[in-house]
């Protein structure tokens, strides 16, 4: 099971979701669920590293295993010990308004959770953790 650690950093982004696809592409993920999986990590990311560690700069932590329930695919695991956030707990933007009337923000955590095929969050100590599956189609 691969893991990493990063810096909760812009500027390690593109490092992390190379670790993540590069693991994909070892559990034959084709070319659109590796997509899916790219967005839905990139949005979780870029959310703990705009979010989770206002104050000071923190860690995140990925680990890469094979989907449980599925012959291809691959489940996610990223954690961090920044502020407590449940995403899967905010609510849906309106996507039926037009753009000028839409909020901003939100919009990243609503498409992980159409994309990814399960996603599921805890709190355990300090430690948020979000756990994701992608099955291959």
């Amino acid at each position: 099971m691969p893991k990493a650690s990063f810096p909760a950093t812009l500027d390690r982004l593109e490092e992390m979701i190379a670790f993540i696809l590069d693991f994909a592409e070892k559990q034959e993920l084709d070319q659109s669920a590796a997509m899916k999986v790219r967005l839905a990590a990139e949005e979780i990311l870029v959310n703990i590293i705009n979010h989770a560690y206002p104050n000071e700069s923190g860690e995140i932590n990925i680990a890469c295993t094979p989907a449980e329930n599925s012959a291809a695919g691959l489940a996610l695991e990223i954690r961090d010990t920044g502020l407590p956030f449940n995403p899967l707990e905010k609510e849906d933007p309106d996507i039926s308004l037009p753009m000028e009337d839409r909020q901003i923000g939100g919009l990243g955590i609503f498409l992980a959770r159409k994309v990814m095929d399960e996603i599921s969050y805890e709190r355990r100590g300090d430690t948020n953790i979000l756990k994701m599956e992608k099955h291959a189609s």
